[in-house]
This record gives structure tokens, C-alpha cells and sequence, in this order.
């Protein structure tokens, strides 16, 4: 096979950076790498597709990674299969089938009862509270950006129950949380 990386005429898709190391596609680390943010009320986000700029990033936004445990989001989407089988055929196949979000957990710090410690999550994800939780992978703690990719949950918080003790540990609340059919897993586009 000829060697083209070095002719102008190559037109192949630009390659992502190489760990020069390995030759493999280099991966991001996730760590400090992902910003979640609860938008209040359900007319926050008007196109939960393509979310604007001004509406990720407005002041009555929560920061909710402030919070957020490094291993606090929880959340399972899962698409059920379903059986295809026909008289005609001795073979039996599967078609996609209804997609589901369950499981929706945040495990957060909350400093309760500690005069001056910001404790926002515990105080504005209150049991009924109706918004968006929106998550973006790569940017770290940066403000949205027209073209990148969110994820957008129309949610409703659930209840709010104290994480048990353990020796030298933070003071965390587990908050639930459910999700809205609709919502979208990494595949909303922020809009100018």
C-alpha cells in the first residue's frame, strides 16, 4: 500500500491528536472535565435539541458540579428489545424498542447546618423542584458554547436523604431525581 500522508492531495478527515507514545487517538481525561447544571423550571429550555447559549448560561443557573461528588451522577438509559419472530421464518430477531432513564441519582456535599458554607444544591434541588439537568463532557468549568454537545434531562427532583457516616468524610446528601421521556443523552447541540 503506498505511503499518501505526505501528498497534498490528501483529502482524508483531519485525525485526532496521537499520543505519540502509543500511535493511538488521544483520550481526555474526564476528572475536573465535565460541567452539570440544573436549569429552574421547565420554561428554561425552550428547544431541549438545541439549547441556547443564554439559557445554559444564565445567572439563575446552579452550578451543580460545584457540589457534585466525583462520582455522584447517576443515571441509567437503556433501550428494551423487543422479540421479532414470524410464522414464515424459523429465525428469530429483535427490533429496538422503548428507551427508559431510571435510576437518576446526585450525591452531593451538604453543608448543612454550617453558618457561612454555600450549600445551594441541597437548597435548590428541594423535593418537586421541575427543570433541566444539562451535562456537557470536555470544556472543564467554561461557559457554553455554540456547536457543542449537551446532554439535556427534563427532570423532577425527588427526595433528599443524608449519605451515612463514615470516618474523615464529607458531610453528602443523596438527591433522586427522574427524567422526562424526551430528554437528551449527549446528543442536544448548544445553539447562539
Amino acid at each position: 500500500m503506498p505511503d499518501i500522508t505526505d501528498t497534498k492531495e490528501n483529502t482524508a478527515p483531519t485525525t485526532p491528536a496521537v499520543n505519540e507514545e502509543t500511535g493511538l487517538p488521544a483520550a481526555i481525561l474526564e476528572d475536573g472535565n465535565i460541567l452539570t447544571t440544573f436549569v429552574p423550571g421547565y420554561g428554561g429550555i425552550k428547544d431541549m435539541a438545541n439549547p441556547t447559549e443564554a439559557e445554559l448560561n444564565a445567572d439563575a443557573n446552579l452550578n451543580v458540579s460545584a457540589y457534585l461528588t466525583s462520582t455522584g451522577w447517576k443515571l441509567t438509559h437503556t433501550q428494551e428489545s423487543i422479540k421479532d419472530d414470524r410464522e414464515a421464518s424459523a429465525e428469530v430477531g429483535e427490533i429496538p424498542g422503548a428507551e427508559k432513564f431510571d435510576g437518576g441519582s446526585l450525591q452531593v456535599i451538604n453543608n448543612v447546618n454550617s453558618e457561612g458554607y454555600a450549600n445551594a444544591a441541597i437548597e435548590t434541588l428541594v423535593k418537586g423542584t421541575k427543570g433541566y439537568l444539562v451535562r456537557r463532557r470536555g470544556a472543564g468549568q467554561a461557559a457554553y458554547k455554540a456547536g457543542q454537545k449537551v446532554s439535556v434531562f427534563k427532570t423532577t427532583i425527588g427526595i433528599a436523604t443524608p449519605v451515612a457516616h463514615a470516618d474523615n468524610a464529607r458531610m453528602m446528601s443523596t438527591i433522586s431525581f427522574s427524567v422526562a421521556p424526551g430528554s437528551k443523552d449527549e446528543t442536544a447541540t448548544v445553539a447562539a
